[in-house]
């Protein structure tokens, strides 16, 4: 008849021994690989969100009033802070079930809420755009500046003969000429206004993007170096303590000398 109890005793031996392979401190470069590709997928996932969000924002730059455009630096932070805030929380919820696994692949015994992340340092966006210093301009570009302006005001009375009508038209033409010239040259200055409101924006969320992408970037690494260094112990420790119990329990079911003398 089988002897059950030797067999049990031998699986229970392959079963160690299959465990103790596991042992052997393979688990740091699982861990560097882990952390590795873990910084790759957040890093693809956070320059995806602020490309889309600076296409969001240029579209809102075209298509904003003037009111809407004076809150959108305000918006854009608060944008900023919500992505980032994202990126971080998908990469730790991805990255921490990877390490559990390393641990319980292993056997090992940890605390329930290893591993404990770092904290991240969200990047900070200013909430107005800043407005760029006007250099003094010289006499002849004051002048010519003025003299363009008046021409676009005078423009409507010059127009005049063409139109079949006398350019001294009389003080009943007069008031409608300068009206129209007047109308010109405010809508002109609107769409100047309008225009350089436009292209600041647009060096704003130029900018202020790119800083807080490399800052999250950088964040990240920042929070992988310092779980590396926090981690690594902890495996290390846990690693030599089951190491040490399954080597204690193969020393007890070693095979007797009897056994050992009937296999030869």
């Amino acid at each position: 008849m089988p002897d059950r109890y030797v067999d049990a005793v031998r699986a229970r031996r392959a079963e160690l021994r299959a465990e103790r392979s596991l042992l052997t401190g393979d688990h740091r470069a699982e861990l560097r690989s882990c952390l590795a590709l873990s910084r790759i997928a957040a890093s693809a996932r956070s320059g995806e969100a602020f490309a889309c969000l600076a296409r969001e924002a240029a579209d809102h730059v075209e298509a904003a009033d003037r009111t809407a455009r004076q809150r959108l630096p305000a918006l854009l932070a608060a944008a900023v802070h919500t992505l980032a805030v994202e990126v971080h929380d998908g990469w730790a919820s991805a990255l921490r079930p990877a390490l559990r696994r390393i641990a319980a692949e292993r056997e090992l015994s940890v605390d329930l809420h290893w591993p404990r992340l770092p904290a991240p340092l969200l990047p900070v966006v200013p909430t107005v755009a800043p407005i760029p210093a006007v250099r003094p301009r010289s006499l002849l570009a004051g002048a010519a500046a003025g003299a363009a302006v008046w021409r676009l005001a005078l423009f409507p009375l010059a127009v005049l003969p063409l139109l079949g009508l006398p350019a001294l038209a009389g003080p009943a033409l007069a008031p409608v000429a300068i009206a129209a010239g007047v109308a010109a040259l405010v809508a002109t200055a609107r769409a100047r206004r309008t225009a350089i409101e436009r292209a600041r924006l647009r060096r704003h969320i130029d900018q202020s993007l790119a800083t807080a992408a490399l800052a999250v970037d950088a964040d990240l690494g920042r929070r992988l170096v310092e779980l590396e260094r926090a981690v690594v112990p902890v495996l290390d420790a846990a690693v030599l303590r089951r190491r040490a119990a399954v080597d204690a329990e193969l020393a007890l079911l070693a095979p007797a000398p009897a056994e050992g003398a009937s296999r030869g």
